[in-house]
């Protein structure tokens, strides 16, 4: 008998294979897991609109197939805005690329946190991806020393600081990360 599970994690890569089925990448505590979702894509199907990438959730199911989920936080605010998508972008490359077991329920707290902030606040995006990618750092072993005033922060000195932090992570992690090219973010 295959072995129930209950997963916290988020949904950071989704792979179409066959006609109607789903494969995913979710970032839980105990690192990155990929689950089969099937039937997701026929039409009518009940969990078509819970799998979305960046869904924050609590999944179920049993052997490496999902059959539930409890959706905590929705993506949908990310669609609004390009440069909310892109950071959540940013952030699902960066986790999708770690394979690091000991920090993965810091990790996933600071993802969830920042996935959330940029999908369901109106606060500005930039420090949300700076605290996430601060954090991610830190665990890693590394410092960030960026000086900013988060309330007087503009677009320009966002994306300044952003491809700062891209460059610092590259530069100190020895994975290797495809960021989205963040010269297109808009204002």
């Amino acid at each position: 008998m295959r072995e129930s599970f209950v997963e916290l994690g988020v949904i950071i890569k989704s792979v179409r294979y066959g006609d109607y089925d789903a494969r995913l990448a979710i970032f839980t505590a105990g690192g990155i897991k990929w689950f089969n979702l099937k039937g997701v894509y026929r039409p009518k199907a009940k969990l078509a609109s819970s799998c979305g990438l960046f869904t924050v959730a609590e999944f179920t199911g049993s052997g490496s197939a999902i059959t539930g989920i409890n959706v905590l936080t929705a993506p949908y605010g990310l669609t609004k805005d390009l440069n909310r998508y892109y950071l959540a972008c940013g952030i699902a490359d960066a986790l999708l690329h770690l394979e690091f077991v000991e920090q993965a329920p810091a990790a996933l707290v600071a993802a969830v946190n920042a996935i959330s902030d940029l999908a369901t606040t109106d606060k500005s995006c930039y420090p949300i991806f700076i605290e996430f990618f601060g954090t991610l750092l830190h665990l890693l072993g590394y410092e960030l020393d960026l000086h900013y005033d988060s309330a007087k922060l503009t677009h320009s000195q966002g994306k300044t600081l952003v491809r700062q932090i891209v460059q610092a992570f590259i530069a100190n992690v020895d994975y290797q990360i495809q960021f989205c090219d963040m010269m297109y973010l808009n204002a």
